[in-house]
């Protein structure tokens, strides 16, 4: 009788044959892929949530900059440690197409070895400022101190544009149901996944010809070469692409503001 039982069990352990070995094998693979990519889901949604409120938090650090000194700051360039650039304009920006100035905003986050703050994927924050002079003013209305209260709310001219739909060109000649503003005076985004990016990605940063060098050896940083941008929700088609995380301030929004806090646009 031990003998029988021996055989048995010896029969059912090796019994499996090669169909239901891999069909074992399969599922073992299934779950484990499904386990890798709720991982990367999961790492991928952290990403986004984390820029959004650092987005939030800069948005913020730009209204305190401007109720402290009316004005709106220059944008950051490689290598010069998160300043804005000049830090104290008499007339204009050095650029108006650069990246966020965290330094002179006291922004706390990563910064890459160009001293530029960087978003969760490790790419630096873009900032654009408004270039509007309406003639009253020494220089540029919004980045010179008293500028906007000497130029006045009904002259100054925003024209930073945002864009809604990805497929249609944003810009001179854009259907108006495809603008969601002609006066933003600021914009900030972050890229998000490095990839290769689509037009309206392009068209945020990475236009020809526009980009600032890494004074520290990394990969040119493109920029947008226009006061043009797309805000989007995000699209995952093959061609057009997009999950920039942009946000703006309005010229209203910022007059309240500076309202609110006793100045007087």
């Amino acid at each position: 009788m031990p003998n029988s039982l021996s055989k048995l069990n010896l029969k059912t352990f090796h019994g499996f044959t090669l169909v239901e070995l891999a069909v074992v094998m399969l599922i073992l693979a299934f779950l484990l892929t499904s386990g890798f990519m709720s991982v990367s889901a999961l790492r991928k949604s952290k990403n986004f949530s984390d820029t959004r409120k650092q987005l939030a938090e800069i948005e913020s650090a730009l209204y305190g900059f401007a109720i402290a000194y009316e004005r709106l700051p220059c944008p950051a360039i490689p290598g010069n440690g998160g300043q804005a650039n000049p830090l104290n304009p008499a007339t204009d920006c050095n650029t108006y197409i650069g990246f966020v100035p965290s330094n002179t905003l006291g922004i706390n986050g990563a910064v890459n070895c160009d001293g530029l703050l960087t978003d969760p994927w490790g790419r630096p924050y873009r900032y654009s400022v408004v270039q509007a002079d309406a003639g009253n003013s020494p220089g540029s209305d919004f980045v010179t101190t008293g500028g906007i209260q000497l130029e006045g709310m009904a002259l100054v001219r925003p024209n930073i544009q945002i864009c809604r739909n990805t497929s249609v060109a944003c810009g001179s000649g854009t259907p108006t149901n495809n603008i969601v503003t002609t006066n933003a005076v600021a914009v900030v985004f972050s890229m998000g996944e490095p990839r290769t990016n689509s037009a309206a990605e392009n068209e945020n940063a990475g236009e020809p010809g526009a980009s600032m060098a890494s004074t520290c050896g990394l990969n040119a940083h493109e920029l947008s070469n226009d006061q043009f941008y797309y805000s989007s929700p995000i699209i995952e088609v093959d061609g057009n692409e997009y999950d920039d995380i942009l946000i703006w301030i309005s010229h209203t929004v910022l007059y309240n503001k500076l309202l609110e806090a006793g100045h007087r646009p």
